[in-house]
C-alpha cells in the first residue's frame, strides 16, 4: 500500500501540480488581460456570449466524436464512454497550450489514455497518429479553400502579406501531412521501437511518463499500421475529417456571434479565412498558446477584412477567453480526476 501511494504521489500528483504551477504562472504574467476580458464580458449583449459559449462546448463534442470514429477502426469503439472522450478532448487542450510542442503534449497523452483504458500500445498510437493526420488535412483543405476564394470573390482583400502567409500555410500542413504518414509506417515505428530498446535513456523517459511505445513483437504481427488505413482504407477517415471541419466550423461561428453580441454582421467566409490565417501564424509561435502572436494575428487580418480595429481587439480577447483561458482550469481539473480515477 506505501508503496502504491508512493508511486501515486510521484507520477499522478506531481505532473497536476506542475500544470497547476503552469496555469498560475499564466494568470499572473497575464493578469491585465484577464482583467480586460472581464470588462468586456459585461459589454456583449448576454443573449449572443451564451451562444458563443455553446458554440465553443460543442468543438469538444465534436472532437469526442472524431476520438469515437477513430477507435471504431479497431474496434474499441465500446470500451470508452462517449463521456469520457468528451472529458479527454478538453485535456488534451488544455495540455497543448500549457506543454507548447508542436502538439506533443497532447498527442503523448491521448495515446497514454487509451493504453491505460487497455488499448494496445501500437493501436493507442495509431488512433493518435490518425488524429493528427486529419487535423492537418483539413486545415490544409481550408488553407486552399480560403487562397481561391481570396483570388475569385475578394481579389481587393488579396495582398502579398496574406497570400505569402496562405501559401506557407499550405506547404506546412503539406508537410505536416507527410511526416504523419511517415512516422505512421509499420516501417518507421519498427525502427523506432528497436532505437527505444537499445537506449537506457529513452526507455527511462518513457516510464517515467507512462508511454508505452509498440514494442518490436506486435509491431511484427498482422496489424494495420496509419499509414495502411490511410492508403487501404481511407474511407473510413471520411467521418474524423467531417468532424474535424466542425469543430472548426463551431470556432467560426463562436467569432461570428461575438461580432453579432456588439450589432456588428460581418461576412461569414471573411471570419472563416482570417481565423485559417490565424491559425497558420499560431502553429509557427513559440509561445504558450500563441499568446500574444494569435491575437495580433487575429486582430490584423480581420481588420483587413474591414472590421473597425476595436471590434476586432474586443472580439478577439473574448474568443480567447473562451476558447483558451475559459478551459484551462476545467482541464486541469479533468486531469486530475482521470488519472485519479485510472491509479484506483
Amino acid at each position: 500500500m506505501a508503496e502504491y501511494y508512493q508511486k501515486k504521489i510521484s507520477v499522478t500528483s506531481l505532473v497536476f501540480y506542475f500544470l497547476l504551477i503552469i496555469l498560475a504562472v499564466f494568470l499572473f504574467l497575464h493578469f491585465t488581460e484577464v482583467k480586460k476580458i472581464v470588462l468586456l464580458f459585461k459589454e456583449i449583449k448576454p443573449l449572443w456570449l451564451v451562444l458563443a459559449l455553446i458554440a465553443q462546448v460543442l468543438t469538444y463534442v465534436f472532437t469526442a466524436n472524431i476520438y469515437h470514429n477513430l477507435l471504431d477502426l479497431y474496434d474499441y469503439k465500446s470500451l470508452i464512454s462517449h463521456r469520457d472522450l468528451f472529458k479527454v478532448s478538453i485535456i488534451t487542450l488544455f495540455l497543448n497550450q500549457a506543454v507548447p510542442v508542436a502538439g506533443l503534449s497532447g498527442f503523448g497523452y491521448l495515446a497514454h489514455f487509451f493504453q491505460k483504458r487497455k488499448m494496445s500500445s501500437h493501436e493507442g498510437f495509431s488512433v493518435a497518429i490518425l488524429e493528427n493526420f486529419t487535423y492537418y488535412f483539413i486545415h490544409l483543405v481550408l488553407v486552399l479553400f480560403s487562397l481561391l476564394y481570396l483570388l475569385v470573390v475578394l481579389p481587393q482583400k488579396v495582398n502579398g502579406v496574406i497570400i505569402t502567409i496562405g501559401l506557407f500555410g499550405a506547404l506546412l500542413f503539406t508537410f505536416l501531412n507527410i511526416a504523419v504518414l511517415f512516422f505512421g509506417s509499420k516501417k518507421v515505428m519498427f525502427y523506432v521501437s528497436g532505437k527505444i530498446g537499445k537506449h537506457k535513456w529513452l526507455n527511462f523517459l518513457f516510464k517515467k511518463i507512462r508511454l508505452k511505445f509498440p514494442d518490436i513483437e506486435l509491431l511484427t504481427k498482422k496489424w494495420e499500421s496509419p499509414l495502411y488505413i490511410i492508403k487501404n482504407k481511407s474511407h473510413f477517415l471520411w467521418r474524423p475529417i467531417f468532424w474535424q471541419l466542425m469543430v472548426f466550423l463551431a470556432d467560426t461561428v463562436t467569432i461570428l456571434l461575438l461580432f453579432n453580441g456588439f450589432n456588428f454582421h460581418p461576412a461569414f467566409f471573411s471570419i472563416l479565412i482570417g481565423l485559417i490565417l490565424t491559425k497558420i501564424i499560431a502553429m509557427i509561435s513559440i509561445s504558450p498558446g500563441a499568446l500574444v502572436f494569435f491575437e495580433g494575428a487575429m486582430v490584423l487580418f480581420y481588420t483587413s477584412f474591414n472590421v473597425p480595429l476595436h471590434l476586432a481587439i474586443i472580439v478577439t480577447l473574448l474568443f480567447r477567453a473562451l476558447s483558451f483561458w475559459l478551459p484551462m482550469p476545467f482541464g486541469l481539473f479533468l486531469y486530475r480526476h482521470l488519472e485519479g480515477d485510472d491509479d484506483k
